[in-house]
């Protein structure tokens, strides 16, 4: 009697997540980190259960498991998958796996969840030394089991975005940006969730009273939503034309930013925690949106004009492309403003309209940079990131330069740069009613200058599409 089916994977998994496993668990950077958590584990919970005092043990065991547990799952873990499809294109393997009918979404997946099983098997190694830390006493078991399910989601988020964005040609998207952008990122995330230290987290964890609980249930819709949308930007990189992904995840986007609107009237939860998850649904979108390639083709039409005049409206905004993509930044952005509208008080809060307005422009600024003056296909989202990072950079240097002059009137000259106003009205000098004309203005201006670019790609495209169209209005065969 055979027993290979207990020594090997059964032919139902994935074919990418078999061969990712395999690599993965054989690496030498996973067997590393494995054998040294349990090695400074082990050392570390006798040496704390000899040298701490019986009221302060269960306080270090605690807080030395989340922390090796942090560092191997949150900045390991995640940074494996810097490499995880650049290493494919670099070796010219995406082809030769498409010819094996493995989908590009089937690919980045793969990827995805082989690393993210590793994590898994580490949170498995963990569960032990909390065992043994809750004879220690005084251990908060719901708020620490939860916070340790909530670092794991964490890291499977940071994984998906490094894994997404090592598609990307540029080294400084794929490399640097993960590792000091992500954690900038998801440390915003945690304080407008979690307040500014109050509380520990622990206690927000355990899960006690309604606030908490909600506010812990954004956090993870929040970071789930964004790893869905990595993987699906380093799909779209991997892809053929002939795949779209765009129609998809646009309506996604637009399903998540209407469910928006019952919560934004009938909820009781503040302003500011419902508008930064506004921004959390809509920015993403954006910019995949923003990103995508001027390329399009027929097959991905005909689902579309089949449907008729209806069909063709729909594909002005779901159509694959920068050019759909633009109308549909534009029908988002009316969506956005009407959801935040719908606040009864968020209005009225002229400040979080500058906010909110800021942010759109920061993620138009780019494409209008990118579409007049870069005209490489292959370096969309690389040049696009770039730009919005050192758009980020050069705020950055004015907010410093803003804190040690007590003159805020030069950040006016610098208001092409709509990330600019964030620091406006953090610092003051200006009426909040003045920030809002002005930002309204430069975003409309942004807004006319991609429609502008839009338009002419939409007219390049009426032989791709009058292509889809040709075997509709085929006279059928006698």
């Amino acid at each position: 009697m055979t027993l290979s089916h207990l020594t090997d994977f059964s032919d139902r998994i994935s074919p990418m997540l078999v061969k990712e496993l395999r690599q993965g668990l054989r690496a030498k950077t996973f067997i590393a980190v494995f054998l040294t958590l349990q090695i400074f584990l082990g050392i570390m919970l006798l040496s704390a259960s000899a040298a701490s005092t019986t009221d302060r043990a269960g306080s270090v065991v605690s807080g030395m498991i989340f922390g090796f547990f942090g560092i191997a799952v949150l900045i390991v873990q995640p940074l494996r998958g810097v490499a995880a499809l650049a290493t494919e294109i670099k070796g010219n393997t995406i082809d030769m796996m498409v010819l094996t009918r493995l989908s590009a979404w089937r690919i980045v997946f793969g990827k995805w969840v082989a690393i993210v099983s590793q994590s898994a098997l580490i949170l498995s190694t963990i569960i032990p030394y909390l065992i043994l830390r809750y004879f220690f006493g005084g251990m908060n078991l719901v708020g620490e089991m939860v916070f340790l399910v909530v670092l794991f989601l964490t890291s499977m988020a940071l994984t998906a975005i490094t894994v997404g964005l090592s598609g990307s040609s540029s080294v400084i998207i794929r490399s640097i940006l993960p590792l000091f952008g992500t954690p900038i990122l998801f440390m915003a995330i945690m304080g407008v969730l979690f307040g500014n230290g109050s509380r520990e987290i622990v206690e927000v964890c355990s899960l006690d009273n309604l606030e908490s609980t909600i506010h812990l249930g954004v956090y993870v819709v929040s970071i789930s939503y964004l790893g869905w949308s990595s993987l699906s930007l380093g799909t779209s990189l991997i892809a053929p034309a002939a795949e779209n992904h765009s129609t998809p995840r646009r309506l996604i986007a637009l399903a998540a930013m209407l469910l928006m609107i019952p919560v934004m009237r009938y909820s009781t939860l503040d302003e500011e925690l419902l508008a930064t998850l506004i921004c959390l649904i809509a920015a993403p979108a954006i910019l995949l949106a923003l990103t995508e390639s001027t390329l399009l083709v027929p097959t991905v039409c005909t689902p579309f004009v089949k449907r008729g005049l209806p069909g063709k409206l729909a594909g002005i905004f779901l159509y694959p492309g920068l050019a759909s993509g633009v109308f549909f930044t534009i029908l988002l952005t009316g969506i956005v403003l009407f959801v935040f509208r719908s606040h009864p008080t968020a209005g009225a809060n002229t400040g979080l309209c500058v906010i909110a307005l800021s942010v759109l422009g920061s993620l138009l600024l780019p494409a209008v940079l990118q579409g007049f003056f870069f005209k490489s296909e292959g370096q969309r989202v690389a040049n696009y990131m770039l730009l919005l990072l050192g758009s980020a950079v050069l705020t950055g240097i004015l907010a410093i330069l803003a804190s040690a002059m007590s003159n805020h009137g030069f950040l006016w000259v610098f208001i092409w740069n709509p990330m600019v106003f964030m620091v406006m009205t953090d610092f003051g000098g200006a009426v909040d009613s003045d920030l809002l004309v002005a930002v309204s203005a430069v975003d409309f201006i942004l807004i006319i200058m991609l429609s502008i670019k839009a338009i002419t790609l939409f007219r390049g495209s009426r032989d791709v599409i009058a292509q889809a169209e040709e075997p509709l209005n085929a006279p059928a065969p006698r």
